[in-house]
């Protein structure tokens, strides 16, 4: 869901640029640049990651009025590149949508949080509760690191977002009731599937481009 800077109250968008700016800048300084210094196909891979981000936010589905609901594939790039880079690249897609949409650049740091930070958090702390208190295996990190941290990731973005439009009185509650909240459980399945089929998918084929799966932790011979 793409939020309009013109939608958007003082409070929202200094509060959404404080949270998106503290963020980038813990991201910037402590992404682990090493990984990609000097690689050309890890710097080939995460940005390919983000154009395929950029191009996702830019295909929505409309429910009228500018209710839009669209794929997030934020706990896909934080398990493929850790929190840091997913941030990062994120980052980048969303200077293309806000370009491309027309979408005020007030609202940037907004929608980075609800879009990006939000759904990154979320997968960075799952997977630590599932490095502390699960089974370690390779089914684990797919259903619940991939599965479930995107399904969860996009309900509370989404719900947050809902909670946003009415405060900011964009829509009436009676409206979000109608048109938009009983589709945000709707989007957990298909957001929670296209990450874990993604994911799996990574781990047969290129798992050395999932940064946080190790393999002789998580596949027990």
């Amino acid at each position: 869901m793409n939020l309009l800077a013109e939608n958007l109250t003082l409070p929202f968008i200094v509060g959404g640029w404080l949270a998106f700016i503290l963020s980038f800048i813990w991201a910037f300084r402590y992404a682990p640049w090493h990984k990609i210094n000097g690689d050309r196909g890890a710097q080939n891979v995460l940005l390919a990651a983000t154009v395929v981000v950029f191009l996702l936010w830019q295909l929505s589905a409309s429910l009228g009025g500018g209710l839009t609901f669209h794929f997030l594939m934020m706990t896909l790039l934080t398990l493929m590149f850790g929190g840091q880079f997913a941030l990062l690249a994120m980052s980048l897609a969303l200077l293309g949508v806000t370009f491309e949409s027309d979408l005020g650049w007030l609202s940037f740091g907004l929608n980075a949080l609800l879009m990006g930070l939000i759904p990154i958090g979320i997968t960075m702390a799952l997977l630590k509760f599932s490095k502390a208190y699960l089974e370690l295996n390779f089914f684990v990190y797919v259903f619940f690191n991939a599965f479930f941290a995107g399904a969860v990731g996009v309900v509370v973005s989404l719900g947050l977002g809902a909670w946003v439009l009415w405060v900011t009185e964009t829509y009436t509650l009676a409206v979000l009731k109608q048109s938009f909240i009983p589709f945000i459980p709707l989007m957990s399945t298909p957001e929670g599937f296209l990450n874990g089929f993604l994911i799996a998918g990574l781990l047969i084929f290129k798992p050395e481009w999932v940064s946080t799966f190790d393999g002789s932790v998580f596949i027990k011979k």
